[in-house]
C-alpha cells in the first residue's frame, strides 16, 4: 500500500491543513506533470492525484491512516451509538419522502400534483432542518478531528478506537448528507 502521507510530504496525523496540503500537491504535480516532464511520469502524476483526493477528504484520510496502522475499519461495524437515533429518524424521513414522491409520480394531472404541494413544502422544510443538523454534525466531527492531532502524536495506540469512531461518523454523516441532498433535489423537480 502506498503511503499517501509520505507521497505528499505530510505527517501521519488525523488532521491536515487544507492550504498546506494543496500547496504541496501543486508543487509535486508540477514536478511530475506529463506535459512538463517526459520521463514516464504519468503514473506518478496519477498517484499524486489519488493521494490528494484521499488526504483532502476526512473520511478517506482516516481510513488510509488507520489502514497504515493495520487497524482499517471494517464494513461490518455498526452505527455509532450517538448516531443510532438519527439513523432511525432519517430512515423514517426517507420513507416519507419516497411515499410522497411516488404519489407525485402517480398524479395524473396538474390539479392532483398541485394538491400535493403543501405536503411537498412541509417535507422540504423538514429536509432543510435535517440537512442543517447533518452539517452541524460534520462541523463537530471536523472540530474533533483537529483536536485529535495532539493526542494522536503523543499516543496513537490509545487513539485508534476514537479515530475509528470518528471515521464512522464521517462515513455515516457524509452518506446521510448525500441522501438528503438527493431527496431535496427530487422534491424540487
Amino acid at each position: 500500500m502506498t503511503d499517501y502521507f509520505a507521497l505528499l510530504e505530510q505527517p501521519h496525523v488525523p488532521w491536515l491543513e487544507p492550504a498546506t496540503l494543496k500547496e504541496v500537491f501543486h508543487r509535486k504535480t508540477l514536478e511530475h506533470h506529463p506535459d512538463i516532464t517526459t520521463s514516464g511520469s504519468e503514473g506518478q502524476f496519477a498517484e499524486l492525484n489519488e493521494a490528494y483526493q484521499v488526504l483532502q477528504d476526512p473520511k478517506r484520510r482516516l481510513h488510509h491512516l488507520l489502514s497504515l496502522e493495520n487497524c482499517a475499519p471494517s464494513a461490518s461495524q455498526i452505527v455509532p451509538a450517538e448516531l443510532q437515533e438519527l439513523f432511525l429518524g432519517l430512515g423514517a424521513l426517507k420513507q416519507q419522502a419516497e411515499l410522497l414522491l411516488e404519489k407525485k409520480r402517480m398524479a395524473s394531472n396538474a390539479l392532483s400534483r398541485s394538491l400535493l404541494k403543501p405536503e411537498m413544502l412541509a417535507l422540504q422544510d423538514d429536509l432543510d432542518t435535517w440537512r442543517e443538523g447533518i452539517r452541524k454534525l460534520l462541523d463537530l466531527a471536523t472540530k474533533d478531528l483537529r483536536e485529535m492531532n495532539s493526542r494522536w502524536l503523543s499516543d496513537h495506540g490509545s487513539q485508534v478506537a476514537p479515530l475509528s469512531n470518528l471515521y464512522l461518523k464521517f462515513a455515516y454523516v457524509g452518506r446521510w448528507s448525500e441522501q438528503l441532498n438527493e431527496l431535496a433535489f427530487q422534491l424540487s423537480l
